[in-house]
This record gives structure tokens, sequence and C-alpha cells, in this order.
């Protein structure tokens, strides 16, 4: 993981004496991010960029990285070009926001690009069958389905300490599950739900407080912490039907 962390750190330096476009630039630690999942997480786990779409229609803004039930979700649409997809909310697990540099300035409009994808819906499931039906127990609430988790990765930014408490201040207002999940800092340490006893996880609970936790081995935190959910995850079958809209005729 440290290996990982160098050549990621790396990659984002040769890109920026590469390229000259700050768009480019974005793209390539964007990508890098995108790699370091792919090789690290099961096959039943995807990993794409693009949008996540519910069955009202609704659909997130543009997202970096998109962590989804490969085995049980299809894809809607891929582009050709830039291999941007189309995912059904109900088969996303998680997604994360990438950032060169994060500050207490961005904390709004990373909110907002957060809040696109928890408001989208998650019902269009076939009804479960049998006896056992499984329940989800996450941000101490307890659902029929495994809700998207929020996440945020910066390579680099200002006082993590000073971010977790601009971070803190906005998430408060926010119902739990609509919360920022937790944020990796690649230069300094990992954003954290802090509970009372000293006990940290990635995603808010009751009584957690969102805390820094400066350590130099930031991205083994972080995948550590995230994957404590997302190895766990588990989606019901999607019901596709339910995306065809109502005046729509075969």
């Amino acid at each position: 993981m440290a290996e990982a962390s160098d050549e990621m750190k790396h990659s984002l330096a040769k890109s920026k004496a590469a390229l000259s476009h700050n768009l480019s630039k974005g793209e390539a630690a964007e990508e890098s991010v995108r790699t370091f999942f792919r090789n690290h997480l099961p096959s039943s786990l995807g990993v794409a960029k693009g949008q996540v779409i519910d069955c009202q229609g609704e659909r997130s803004k543009q997202i970096d990285i998109i962590i989804y039930d490969s085995f049980r979700t299809p894809i809607l649409f891929t582009s050709e070009e830039g291999g941007h997809q189309l995912v059904p909310s109900e088969g996303v697990l998680a997604a994360i926001e990438i950032k060169s540099y994060v500050d207490s300035s961005h904390a709004t409009g990373i909110l907002a690009n957060m809040a696109s994808v928890k408001s989208l819906d998650k019902s269009a499931y076939f009804p479960p069958r049998g006896i056992l039906k499984t329940k989800t127990y996450v941000h101490g609430l307890e659902y029929d389905y495994f809700p998207t988790l929020y996440f945020l990765f910066a390579y680099d930014s200002g006082s993590l300490p000073t971010l977790g408490a601009e971070f803190d201040r906005q998430l408060t207002a926010l119902p739990i599950d609509k919360r920022l999940d937790c944020a990796c800092v690649l230069s300094k340490g990992v954003l954290v739900n802090t509970q009372r006893d000293g006990t940290i996880d990635a995603v808010p609970g009751p009584e957690t407080k969102l805390s820094s936790y400066a350590t130099g081995n930031a991205l083994l935190l972080f995948y550590i912490l995230v994957t404590r959910y997302l190895l766990q995850a588990e989606t019901r079958p999607i019901e596709l039907r339910r995306y065809i809209p109502d005046n729509w005729a075969i």
C-alpha cells in the first residue's frame, strides 16, 4: 500500500509536469485512483465513471468513481470514447469524488455532488422471496437494501483539522445517512467518524463526530475503512422494468 501510495503521487507529479491543461491533469489524477481500486477490489465490484440514474429518471452529477455490484448490475449505457457509464442506483454501493487539492472552500460543492447521489431512489428491486430476508445496518439505521456511500479522495489539502471542522459544521445539519461518509487526503491523513470511546469508522453514526486522523499511511487506512463495508455489501436483483416510463409503448 505504501508503494501504491507513492505510485499515485508520482503519477500525479508526472501529469502536472507533462500536461498543460488543468482538465487533462484532473482526468489523469482520477484515472490513477480508479486504477488503484480496480487492482485492489475483487471482480465482484465494478469500478466506473459516469452518472447514477434511478427509476424515476433522476440522475446524479458526473461521478469520478462509481463502485457497483458487477454481478447483479446491468449497465444502461457506455460511451465509446470516454468510457462514461450510466449505472442504475440500486446496484451502486459507493461513489468517490477525486480532487488534486481540497480545502474548506470546496466543502459546499462537494456536499452538493454528494446530495445528487444520495438523494436518488433505490426501490427498483424484485420482491424478496422465501423465508430469508436480508437487512443492512449502516449509519445506525436499518435498510432492506445497501445505501449508497459517498467518499472523498484528495491528493493534497490545506490544514486537515480545519478541513474536518468545516465538513463537520456543514454535515451536522444533515440526516446521518445523507452525510459525507469519510475522506482521504493522500499526503496528510483521513477524515474519519469517531465514536465517544475513540473508535473510528468509515461511516457516521448517531454519536460520531467527523475528525481528522493524521497518518503517513492514509491510503491503507482509507482502504481498510472503506472495504469494511464494500466487502460485506449485498444487493438484491434489480427489476429493470421499473425503469420503463409509464407512457412508453412497446
